[in-house]
């Protein structure tokens, strides 16, 4: 993973938001046995992780595919800037894919067809 030096991370953030194609969004909650889960979409994961009784982390991470580079953003919650932003080597990318079509339950085949970014880095 590539860290983005000399950008303003917010604004690249922003830039991604508006131009580039957002694959997933991802932040860890905890409950108060200490017990950790994930929660997907950042707006959906408020309501569920409250619902569920949980607290998420302050920071959550965006991963965008723009112009053949997959990017992830590290983001508080809060307010929703960015804080970091890296670009993905291409075995993370792989890496990503494989954990998509696992944690979404697809057939491989319906991935690709679904996900026009991904079949790039087949």
């Amino acid at each position: 993973m590539k860290e983005l030096d000399n950008i303003h991370p917010d604004r690249f953030y922003t830039d991604l938001v508006m131009n580039g194609k957002l694959i997933e969004e991802r932040v860890n909650g905890t409950n108060e046995d200490g017990e950790t889960q994930l929660f997907y979409c950042f707006e959906d994961a408020v309501d569920e992780a409250e619902y569920e009784g949980f607290t998420l982390d302050e920071y959550g991470e965006a991963y965008y595919y723009k112009e053949g580079k997959v990017y992830l953003a590290s983001v508080y919650l809060e307010n929703n800037e960015a804080s970091g932003i890296n670009e993905l080597e291409s075995e993370e990318i792989i890496q990503l894919i494989a954990e998509l079509i696992v944690s979404n339950d697809d057939d491989e085949e319906w991935f690709y067809e679904q996900n026009e970014w991904a079949k790039e880095f087949k």
